[in-house]
């Protein structure tokens, strides 16, 4: 009687692993390919959001990208190495206007959705095969944000501005400095742009030497994450807290810091956490009931002294 209560007991038990693994089966594998990786802060953010997306959803999640950031044939490499593992959905980012165009278009013929996720091609849904698009709105966030840089300067007056550029000819660079040059323009500044390279030390010392050079410019106004860089120029150089407008994108450690210090006026979160939470519901959604894909712009968050403190701790955490 022991014995068959025993056997009972394990076949019960198998059935309760066999049947919860079954009901706990992720039902769908989803693959984003990214240029760039979660050692970044702002990637950190983007990657928690399709994490915590897929945990929601029950979903295999695989996040893909190359060695280092912005190794663009890397990437398509990537991407044409998960189209063979057949995954029910990618996400991808198209950083080049169009490197992407034949992988995206190959996908899609082959019934595998494909969302694009922080930037897209510059002719949106005509220049690549992509279903939807998750992110800013590159060139109305760089007009958006060289207005609130501005903002308070007394009408009528000529300034002169220097734009960084980390990343020229790269999609979200140039969308967002055709963005800041059309404000600019309209106001009657004048402007020069600077390659400054995504690496901070390097972007510091180039805008130090620009503004040593070019003791007439009032503010720097960065596509990415170096106007961190022009505040510590502009210390180095002097400058009082407020006395150099300086703004640009995303939540970097230095960035916030430089906030508090008042040196940066304001930085624009395009919530890139959204950027990988979205794109993840979207193609579930897909697969699940028949949805369409949809576009959705992140948008232009704005961040300041007079929220920094709440962004700050919110950032530590990988979700802004």
């Amino acid at each position: 009687m022991k014995k068959a209560i025993g056997l009972i007991l394990i076949f019960v038990f198998l059935a309760v692993v066999l049947l919860g693994g079954m009901a706990w089966a992720a039902k769908y594998r989803f693959t984003f390919i990214s240029h760039a990786g979660e050692e970044n802060p702002f990637w950190a953010a983007v990657y928690r959001g399709a994490q915590d997306a897929a945990k929601l959803l029950n979903v295999d999640f695989m996040f893909v990208r190359p060695k280092e950031e912005g190794d663009l044939p890397a990437q398509l490499s990537q991407f044409e190495a998960a189209l063979a593992q057949k995954p029910d959905g990618i996400i991808t980012t198209i950083p080049h206007p169009d490197m992407f165009d034949e992988v995206v278009k190959k996908a899609i013929d082959a019934g595998i959705p494909v969302i694009c996720s922080n930037t897209d091609d510059p002719e949106g849904a005509k220049g690549n095969a992509r279903l939807s698009y998750i992110g800013q709105d590159l060139v109305q966030a760089g007009y958006f944000l060289a207005k609130k840089v501005t903002e308070g300067l007394p009408a009528g007056e000529k300034y002169h501005f220097l734009i960084s550029v980390g990343g020229p000819g790269l999609v979200w660079a140039e969308q967002r400095a055709k963005g800041i040059t059309q404000y600019l323009d309209e106001m009657g500044y004048t402007y020069e742009r600077l390659d400054t390279t995504m690496k901070m030390d390097v972007a510091q010392s180039r805008i130090q030497a620009y503004l040593q050079a070019h003791p007439e410019t009032k503010g720097v106004i960065a596509v990415e994450y170096n106007h961190a860089s022009a505040a510590k120029a502009a210390k180095n150089l002097g400058y009082k807290p407020g006395e150099l407008l300086i703004g640009g994108f995303d939540l970097v450690p230095e960035v916030l810091a430089e906030i508090k210090s008042g040196y940066i006026k304001l930085t624009i979160d395009q919530q890139p956490y959204l950027q990988g939470f979205l794109p993840i519901v979207q193609l579930y959604l897909m697969r699940e009931y028949g949805l369409s894909a949809w576009d959705v712009n992140t948008g232009n968050a704005v961040v300041d002294a007079s929220n920094v403190d709440l962004v700050l701790e919110l950032s530590q955490k990988r979700v802004r």
